[in-house]
């Protein structure tokens, strides 16, 4: 009896989710972080503490989806993603209560402020358990067959690349309401708690070299 043949879609609905959520934040990003007490060096620094420890987790959450599974890795993920926007949400709704003045030739005049602080907490940890995009890859290469693979892989681009037109737009809009930069995070925060429940619901563990869904 042949094996039940497992779609792509809601894999490609988690990706789309996955970068929604992290684009939501790229356009006052540098807002907060100058509301907090950095600068133009400090902002570039949060915007690239996602990707660097995005290459240090997303190999070796992809490690683990060899040897531990693929759906269990990616909630593992996506749990990690929910966690940090909720610290990232915190960090929004504390005090702004300064830790030190900074006067480096380096980096500029700052200060380091509790808000701020844990801003770049939340972009490393999303970072160092954001490996959705290799664990995504490695899926749907289980699922699909040698000949539909370059379309699949077309439609996995398509996603991400949707996530983030929407994203940015998305925060546009939710910004500009009374409740300013706040609203977009909390739109985040719930967007990756959907993500974890499409996961844990909708994805189902692939069995190696299974068909998709046309």
């Amino acid at each position: 009896m042949p094996e039940p043949r497992i779609s792509i879609y809601p894999m490609l609905a988690v990706n789309f989710i996955g970068t929604l959520g992290l684009s939501l934040v790229l356009p006052f990003l540098i807002f907060l972080v100058e509301r907090f007490g950095g600068n133009a060096i400090i902002y570039g620094l949060a915007a690239s503490m996602y990707p660097v420890f995005q290459l240090v987790g997303g190999p070796l959450l992809g490690r683990w989806s060899d040897i531990y599974g693929r759906k269990k890795v990616l909630f593992l993920s996506q749990v990690g993603t929910f966690i940090s926007w909720v610290i990232f949400l915190a960090a929004m709704l504390i005090p702004v209560t300064r830790i030190v003045d900074v006067r480096s030739g380096m980096l500029g005049s700052f200060v380091l402020t509790l808000p701020l602080l844990l801003i770049f907490i939340a972009r490393a940890f999303d970072g160092l358990t954001g490996g959705n995009v290799s664990v995504a890859n490695a899926y749907l290469a289980d699922i699909t067959e040698d000949k539909d693979r370059s379309s699949v892989y077309g439609k996995l681009s398509v996603s991400t690349n949707l996530g983030f037109i929407f994203g940015p737009a998305l925060a546009g809009i939710l910004s500009v309401t009374v409740y300013g930069e706040i609203l977009p995070v909390i739109a985040a925060v719930l967007i990756s708690f959907a993500g974890i429940l499409m996961i844990a619901f909708l994805v189902p563990e692939p069995r190696t070299h299974g068909l998709h869904d046309p």
